[in-house]
């Protein structure tokens, strides 16, 4: 069975489209319920304003990351920008942790142990259904990108999100999940407020939405370090790539290849090749120029690809 093959389109800077969407849907929102959770005093909706006002500032980051990988490669970065993605992506996974996660797990304790009064009701429940349909609409956007991303490597989206090295899609996508989810809970919360006269259930989805986003964060930021480290491109492109070059009548075998990620759609790869015996240098420098050149033009991600001819093994005296 042969192996699937890279996708032959560079997947570069779709993403813009998911974050600057997520950046006006959570611009809106913060606003929105900031201003709800002042005039009910639930816990819930100011855990969920503390989300979002977190997720705005992802999104800045996020189109930092996309603007700043762009750049062309320079003497002080022959190899480009592409890293910087992930690094500002890790900074917005902490900021996520810190501002989202971390304080709203607090404000949660504080609620449990002094549970406030609830104001406003139909002002929060207005807001939240409005955070819904945005957030609904801002998560339609990403998944669509995801989708077509999926499609075009062949997998599923859930096998795209645990591979993809373009963080900026992947994050929008994670972070509108949790705004939809956190937001139908701090709507239940509201309810049961309003409807049992108790402040513990308000107190308890304040928790649970920091839980979600501290847990949502520390995966980001694994991802991106990961990422930020030399992470190789997944194996089944890897077999693509030796099977393409084995199947050249110049090379008679592969002795290794790796193959890393430099940026979110850019591979650099290096690969030792055995030629077929009988070739002069420059017959074998004419193969390895035909062979890069055919491979980057059908695959752009290839971004730098390196052919090394490796010496034939000696032959064995017989005994």
């Amino acid at each position: 069975m042969s192996a699937v093959h890279p996708p032959t389109a560079a997947e570069h800077d779709e993403s813009t489209g998911s974050v600057l969407a997520a950046l006006a849907a959570n611009t809106t929102i913060a606003i929105a319920k900031g201003t709800a959770a002042v005039l009910t005093g639930s816990p819930a909706l100011f855990a969920e304003t503390l989300h979002t006002v977190a997720d705005t500032g992802n999104e800045v980051f996020l189109y930092v990351a996309v603007k700043r990988s762009r750049r062309d490669p320079d003497p002080s970065h022959p190899l480009g920008y592409g890293s910087e993605r992930w690094f500002w992506a890790l900074l917005a996974a902490v900021g996520m942790f810190v501002v989202g996660g971390a304080v709203s797990v607090w404000e949660g304790i504080q609620a449990i142990l002094d549970p406030p009064e609830l104001e406003a009701f139909w002002v929060g429940v207005g807001v939240l259904v409005v955070a819904l349909v945005l957030d609904g609409a801002s998560r339609t956007v990403a998944i669509r990108q995801l989708r077509k991303q999926a499609r075009r490597r062949g997998v599923s989206v859930r096998q795209l999100l645990g591979e993809s090295a373009d963080p900026t899609v992947v994050t929008v996508y994670f972070e509108d999940t949790i705004d939809v989810l956190g937001a139908a809970l701090a709507l239940l919360a509201l309810i049961l407020h309003r409807v049992t006269g108790s402040g513990v259930p308000d107190a308890i989805v304040t928790l649970i939405i920091g839980l979600l986003l501290a847990y949502t964060a520390y995966r980001l930021v694994k991802r991106n370090r990961g990422l930020l480290s030399g992470e190789s491109v997944p194996e089944r492109y890897v077999a693509w790539l030796h099977e393409q070059l084995e199947a050249a009548p110049e090379v008679a075998s592969v002795t290794g290849i790796e193959a890393i990620y430099l940026g979110a759609s850019d591979v650099q790869a290096a690969v030792g090749l055995r030629m077929r015996a009988g070739m002069d240098g420059e017959q074998v420098a004419e193969a390895l120029a035909r062979l890069r050149a055919e491979l980057k033009e059908e695959i752009p991600a290839l971004r730098r690809l390196y052919l090394t001819p490796v010496p034939a093994r000696p032959q064995q005296d017989p005994v």
